[in-house]
């Protein structure tokens, strides 16, 4: 989720009818559904697919559910952030904790 709408590659704007509520009560509707690249320093670009554009959002966001639902496992231990791929049990560091918000590293 971003509330950055320079972000997208391409962005269809429509109610898609789903309310974000978030930990200090702000509300928020997902107005549009579209994709996300990012130019990585080295490497391939790193495309995001069904990035949802949620209006006002301060934070750029990754839905845990979603990763679930596309087959794997996330764990958070001891300030980091792990995925792991269900059917392979490959795990991956994925994030490092700042604060009270996990931040992504986005790498091959």
């Amino acid at each position: 989720m971003t509330s950055n709408k320079d972000l997208f590659c391409n962005l269809e704007e429509k109610d898609l009818q789903m309310h974000i509520e978030m930990g200090d009560d702000g509300r928020y509707n997902a107005t549009g559904l579209g994709t996300v690249t990012f130019q990585r320093e080295l490497g391939s670009p790193f495309t995001l697919r069904d990035v949802m554009y949620v209006s006002g959002l301060k934070k750029n966001l990754v839905s845990i559910s979603m990763l679930e639902d596309r087959a794997y496992d996330v764990i958070f231990s001891k300030g980091m952030s792990f995925l792991r791929h269900i059917a392979t049990g490959y795990v991956k560091r994925t994030g490092v904790r700042v604060k009270n918000i996990y931040n992504l590293e986005v790498e091959d």
